[in-house]
């Protein structure tokens, strides 16, 4: 019996991928992890692939068992059959013993085998040996009258002494025959199991089945691979929409920043522009003063100068 494992290999990389970092829990044995529970525990995949496998080997395993029941069974009715055959070997021995002193003790008598008493001995030993159990002997309608004659004489010390002997065979042929009834029985049903098994295939349907679960669990584990990396490749769109939009608000604020910074350095340079209109008009206001300064210091220094000359023309007049 051949039994073909499928095996689907998950990489470690995907694996990581796929869970993340995995937190462990405190259940040890022998201070060691069991890799093996941690796997089934976390993944779905190992998972699928650990309960088909369960389900495929049970299926064959109870077949293989059962047909090691059907063996065990066969060889033990075999066995059995061995032991009735020599059951059946030692009753007929037995009886050949009885049949061997029965004719030795004709012997003692000296009786002869054609003589009257000899032939009227066959007639009682046929009426005992129709009495066994599978006998095939049938006494007729005349040896019931015959026997029935022999007996209301009586019977000589030979006849009832061998007719005695003759007895004991009957445990020894009941044994004989009983054991020949279930080696029948045993062989008919080593035949009919035999023959049932050739029909059945059981492990060859076994084998089958368990490739079919297989086979239906590697299509589910392709399909919760594609799911699992359709729902992988939907977290990272979402990751990089999550990414666009915050990298989009950074920029939106930015912008801001940028505008109000531009917002403050126009105020700034009209505040700037107003400052220098000031200071140009202050300016302005100072070189006007300035310059009336200037002409009221000239224009005092000229009346000053005529002033001088009122006096000096005063002085003059009054020489």
């Amino acid at each position: 019996m051949k039994v073909t494992n499928t095996t689907i290999f998950m990489g470690d990389d995907t694996l990581r991928a796929r869970h993340g970092q995995m937190q462990f829990d405190n259940k040890t044995q022998g201070g060691s992890i069991d890799a093996s529970s941690l796997r089934t525990k976390f993944d779905p995949i190992a998972v699928k692939k650990e309960e088909s496998q369960k389900k495929a080997m049970k299926i064959v395993g109870d077949a293989f068992k059962n047909d090691l029941k059907i063996d065990d069974d066969l060889n033990a009715r075999r066995a059995k059959i061995d032991s009735l055959r020599k059951d059946r070997h030692d009753a007929k021995m037995a009886i050949k013993d009885i049949e061997d002193d029965r004719a030795a003790l004709r012997d003692v008598y000296g009786i002869e085998e054609d003589s009257q008493e000899e032939k009227d001995l066959k007639l009682l030993e046929k009426e005992v040996k129709s009495k066994m159990p599978g006998s095939d002997i049938h006494l007729t309608k005349d040896d019931r009258e015959a026997i029935s004659k022999i007996k209301e004489k009586g019977l000589s010390e030979y006849q009832q002494r061998s007719i005695e002997m003759l007895e004991y065979e009957v445990p020894y042929a009941v044994t004989a025959y009983e054991a020949e009834q279930e080696i029948m029985v045993e062989n008919q049903i080593i035949s009919a199991t035999e023959l049932e098994r050739l029909k059945s295939h059981a492990l060859v349907d076994a084998q089958k089945q368990a490739e079919a679960i297989m086979d239906e669990a590697s299509r589910e584990i392709v399909g919760m691979v594609a799911d699992e990396a359709k729902d992988h490749i939907d977290e990272e769109n979402e990751e990089r929409k999550e990414k666009a939009k915050a990298e989009e608000e950074k920029q939106e604020e930015l912008e801001a920043r940028i505008d109000a910074a531009r917002e403050k350095r126009k105020e700034n340079e009209e505040l700037t522009e107003d400052i220098l209109e000031g200071v140009q008009e202050t300016t302005s206001v100072s070189k006007d003063m300035n310059a009336a300064r200037q002409e009221i210091k000239e224009m005092m220094s000229k009346m000053k100068l005529i002033e001088d000359d009122i006096k000096g023309a005063a002085v003059d007049t009054s020489l």
